[in-house]
């Protein structure tokens, strides 16, 4: 049964590192940030989009940045919590922090890497 709506995601995968590889690199593209990274805790990298270099640098800043508070849009460097975990999802931005695309992303995350919702 046709319900009218559209797939939005043209790639998918089964496989959680690749998945995630996709997630991030779509949401690269669609905020046009230069990279983005998924880190730990202890600021390593989980999966990232972009260049390498900058993936590992934005995993290891992200619990840092993200321990002085709310990132303000005009931040160089910002990031989000993933919901339900210990992990963060940090971006590389020139002119404005796309927050609400990262928030969008971080659920995305949550999702693929099997954090249920509360109820």
């Amino acid at each position: 049964m046709d319900t009218g709506s559209r797939e939005r995601r043209q790639l998918r995968s089964t496989n959680c590192a690749e998945a995630l590889s996709l997630l991030l690199e779509a949401t690269r593209k669609r905020a046009q940030i230069q990279s983005l990274a998924l880190s730990d805790r202890t600021g390593i990298l989980v999966a990232g989009a972009g260049p390498a270099r900058e993936c590992d640098e934005l995993a290891a800043w992200a619990p840092i940045v993200l321990a002085a508070g709310e990132p303000r849009p005009e931040d160089a460097v910002c990031g989000v919590k993933v919901r339900g975990l210990d992990a963060y999802l940090c971006a590389n931005t020139t002119g404005g922090a796309p927050i609400e695309i990262l928030r969008e992303a971080a659920e995305g995350c949550a999702r693929i890497l099997g954090v249920a919702r509360a109820a």
